[in-house]
């Protein structure tokens, strides 16, 4: 399966004018459902996601979008230790993680599953951790 970061949901849903980075991404999670490709969110992505959106109209419409095509996977116990363990080794190697980012992680790696994330800082988590990202099948130019 194939999880989802709030940055690459961002790009494809709320941005008014996409770019070519934008447009790629977009490209390539219509490929990943055209392919029948498992979709997933962790939990804390999808309020995220949902966080800010002021006109409940859109903000029902895009939850609705959410809940129906992507399986929401929820962090047991184990999963909040093991990322609290995680965000230690990254601050020891110099790198101060999210705790959010670190849990978003440890689900990716908990359930075999490849993070799908515009945001670099899972290139970093992914030097402490066997996180797999997902990357684009196109390349996209200098951003």
């Amino acid at each position: 399966m194939i999880l989802f970061d709030t940055s690459i949901l961002s790009r494809v849903f709320r941005r008014l004018t996409p770019g070519p980075q934008e447009e790629a991404i977009r490209t390539e999670m219509e490929s990943l459902i055209a392919r029948r490709t498992p979709l997933g969110l962790p939990a804390m992505v999808l309020q995220e996601a949902l966080s800010g959106i002021r006109s409940e109209r859109q903000f029902n419409e895009f939850e609705q979008k959410l809940l129906t095509s992507f399986e929401i996977l929820h962090p047991r116990t184990p999963e909040y230790v093991e990322a609290a363990r995680l965000r230690n080794r990254c601050m020891a190697a110099g790198f101060n993680a999210s705790g959010v980012d670190c849990l978003i992680a440890v689900v990716t790696i908990s359930g075999g599953h490849r993070l799908f994330a515009a945001d670099q800082d899972f290139e970093v988590i992914a030097t402490q951790a066997p996180l797999r990202l997902h990357k684009l099948t196109r390349s996209v130019g200098p951003h």
